[in-house]
């Protein structure tokens, strides 16, 4: 993953983020809100260390975790 791709989810993630809060700032449920940033999370760096664990199990050193 290369500096601007990873500048464009630093970015999506604090856009998504911003968004919750208004969310919750206007009356949005806060639990909703925190779960469905956290599965986000969690459902990112997943799929990072499944891409880097295939990449290990192929030979080669894959994308770093």
């Amino acid at each position: 993953m290369d500096d601007e791709e990873r500048r464009r989810l630093a970015d999506e993630q604090e856009r998504r983020a911003l968004q919750a809060l208004e969310t919750i700032v206007h009356g949005g449920d806060l639990g909703a809100e925190t779960l469905a940033l956290s599965n986000e999370f969690t459902d990112r760096h997943t799929a990072r260390l499944k891409a880097w664990l295939a990449a290990r199990l192929r030979g080669g050193r894959g994308p770093r975790p």
